[in-house]
């Protein structure tokens, strides 16, 4: 079976849970699927047989917590030792993740001002910031699923609003500044072409690796189409207006909206 079909199948038993056992399963499949570092028809798989499991207890009376134990933290760190690691799969999807908020946050931004000059504090050291405000929120997601472990995702959350909130002020301080250092100048339409080639390449990867995150797609779609606009000169941003800038920034926030809806509805 593949991987999408067992997603589906333990999206439908779900519904069959009661919710004390729901809660109790589902504490179990966030802790492990956001380990990105896992095979992930194995990781399915073993979820898929863990709630069935618990639906075959639940038909005789038997809780889950009865069934597998008060503490499903220690169930869930058993079942990571146990699950191979996809290195490759591992690092594909993060490259994924750090691309798409360097893209909204950062080479958007860059793209639409009527000269597009790069240097260490506006580009590269807010995309290391971001990396870092990624890795850090992941940590936060695994470790706000169960109560003896909030105190780090609080932890984790400050410390990924701070990195995230640095990234947004050294390009403002770069121009407040008149630039730290020196600025490396581009043309918009070789600019545009740079980071066409880099949308185009991240939809390939995202399908190469069956990264079907829909919030992903839209948004990764969305740039690909304002970068070509852009190279092809039916946008020009050097007399791109302000009004134009907020439109493009409504849509990429309807993508956003988007994308999240159908993955809830999805899962």
């Amino acid at each position: 079976m593949k991987t999408t079909d067992l997603i589906k199948q333990n999206n439908e038993l779900r519904k069959q849970l009661t919710p004390e056992n729901k809660k109790y399963y589902e504490d179990i499949l966030v802790y492990i699927r956001v380990n990105l570092n896992k095979e992930e028809q194995q990781t399915e798989e073993i979820l898929l047989e863990i709630l069935q499991d618990i639906l075959d207890a639940q038909k005789k009376g038997t809780s889950a917590q009865v069934f597998f134990g008060k503490n499903p933290k220690e169930i869930s760190d058993a079942i990571l030792t146990e699950l191979p690691s996809d290195s490759e799969k591992y690092w594909s999807k993060l490259f994924f993740i750090f691309f798409l908020i360097l893209l909204q946050y950062n080479l958007f931004d860059l793209l639409l001002q009527p000269v597009v000059a790069i240097n260490w504090f506006n580009t590269l050291f807010p995309v290391i910031l971001l990396m870092v405000t990624a890795i850090l929120g992941l940590f936060s997601i695994k470790y706000s699923t169960f109560a003896s472990d909030r105190k780090k995702c609080y932890l984790f959350a400050f410390l990924a609003l701070l990195f995230w909130m640095g990234s947004i002020l050294l390009p403002i301080i770069d121009r407040q500044m008149n630039g730290l250092v020196g600025y490396l100048l581009f043309s918009h339409q070789a600019f545009a072409a740079f980071l066409f080639i880099l949308s185009i390449s991240l939809l390939v990867l995202q399908f190469r690796f069956k990264m079907n995150n829909a919030a992903g797609i839209y948004i990764t779609t969305f740039f690909a189409v304002l970068e070509g606009a852009v190279l092809i000169n039916l946008i020009n941003p050097v007399i791109a207006s302000s009004g134009l800038q907020i439109v493009l920034w409504v849509v990429i926030i309807l993508a956003n909206v988007l994308g999240i809806l159908r993955e809830k509805i999805k899962s």
